[in-house]
């Protein structure tokens, strides 16, 4: 009994000092080195005073801000005048939802139905046939159809963001159609962008294009993007005549990547949501211009026992139930 009383009594000894030692290694040292830091800091704050009394010694702070904004002022000018020129145009309009619709999904079906429907009216008309664009451009530019979304709830900005892609595919067919092409045999809707080049303040949005056209055709919307109001990049393109012994005016294989780009304002100017979006044209949903990254799950790791804790595991395993 005395062995047991006097293991006991030193085991818990042993316990007040670890614990004192945990106490001391995991709580005063942190405060001590949080101390070093802030002392660093004060040094350098002071430094940095020292150094602007110094340099600074009989100006006014007010004549000096006045004069840097009169240089900033200039540049910030020319930056809103020339942001003007990186816009989506009318790419992204579309029919927005009616404050009174209950039932969006149902809407929604009935807005994409007809969306296309039009489309393809105006490709009959132009070209005299359906299946000279693709077919089913929901498909090709990843719009949910009825069908995917059949027995759950939709949300609003699910409907938005698929009411955006679909009203840039046809766009992208009508941009095509006026240009008098005559046979799409494909179309991917690259992911969003950022331009680091610019400083991140340009979101590009970039579409591959397989198509086939007139040369003088070819050349004309070549000239019209070139000389366009806003901007457009062919990014690449390759031609391809295999008809060259033909008699005919030639229709040209094409492939091309044509890229557009939207000015990030509120990105740039601040002020705006937290995803870091821009405001865009009339109808365009703020899923479109928030060009939010994929936010990423947290994982966090299972801790390691500290020294404390270990030290009282090895207590009980060894010393409490071993007696």
């Amino acid at each position: 009994m005395n062995n047991r009383g006097t293991i006991i009594a030193a085991s818990v000894l042993v316990a007040v000092f670890a614990a004192l030692g945990a106490f001391a290694y995991f709580f005063v040292k942190p405060l001590f080195d949080e101390y070093k830091e802030d002392e660093r800091l004060r040094q350098s704050l002071e430094q940095t005073l020292v150094n602007l009394r110094d340099n600074f010694h009989g100006y006014s702070p007010e004549l000096l801000m006045n004069a840097w904004q009169d240089k900033m002022q200039p540049w910030r000018a020319a930056r809103a005048e020339r942001s003007a020129y990186f816009n989506f145009g009318d790419w992204y309009e579309r029919e927005q939802p009616p404050e009174d619709a209950r039932m969006r999904k149902y809407w929604y079906v009935e807005a994409t139905g007809k969306m296309l429907q039009d489309l393809y009216t105006e490709i009959y008309a132009k070209v005299n046939r359906y299946d000279a664009y693709p077919q089913d451009i929901r498909r090709t530019f990843n719009v949910a159809t009825e069908q995917d979304w059949q027995g759950r709830d939709v949300s609003d900005d699910e409907i938005a963001r698929n009411m955006d892609r679909l009203a840039f595919g046809v766009s992208v067919c009508r941009f095509l159609l006026g240009n008098n092409v005559t046979q799409v045999g494909g179309m991917s809707l690259w992911p969003r962008r950022f331009a680091k080049e610019y400083g991140d303040m340009l979101a590009m949005q970039t579409v591959g294009l397989q198509f086939t056209i007139a040369t003088r055709d070819l050349v004309k919307m070549l000239e019209d993007l070139r000389m366009s109001d806003r901007y457009f990049c062919v990014d690449g393109i390759k031609i391809t005549y295999p008809y060259i012994a033909y008699n005919v005016e030639p229709q040209l294989q094409v492939q091309m990547l044509l890229s557009q780009a939207f000015y990030r304002r509120q990105f740039v100017e601040g002020g705006g949501a937290a995803g870091g979006g821009a405001v865009g044209p009339a109808g365009v949903s703020p899923e479109l211009v928030a060009f939010q990254r994929p936010s990423e799950v947290e994982r966090v790791p299972v801790a390691e026992p500290g020294m404390f804790g270990k030290a009282w595991r090895w207590f009980k395993q060894n010393i409490l139930v071993m007696h």
